[in-house]
């Protein structure tokens, strides 16, 4: 079965090379960020976003193919060094249920 986020990950992953190169544009990254946390509206993106977490965070890409755990990765990269609060809270509300 193939990973549902496919679609989000190579969406992701372009608006993150186009925001390396605009600073003023991360805005928009944490507009989809505070989405996924269910602090700020979604656009069509970020509800895409939070539908693929839950499998990108939650089960650790295991449908996803090379590219799109590349993908994955770089992304999570991002949002961890650019983010890092806002990483924590995902991985919180998206990972891995511990008991």
């Amino acid at each position: 079965m193939a990973c549902k986020c496919s679609v989000v990950l190579l969406l992701l992953s372009f608006v993150l090379q186009v925001l390396a190169q605009d600073l003023q544009g991360n805005t928009y990254v944490e507009k989809q960020l505070l989405c996924a946390l269910d602090k700020a509206p979604c656009d069509v993106l970020g509800r895409q976003i939070k539908d693929a977490l839950p499998e990108i965070i939650g089960k650790n890409c295991k449908t996803c193919d090379q590219r799109q755990v590349a993908n994955a990765r770089r992304i999570a990269r991002f949002v961890q060094t650019k983010y890092p609060q806002m990483w924590n809270a995902l991985v919180d509300k998206y990972g891995p249920k511990r008991a």
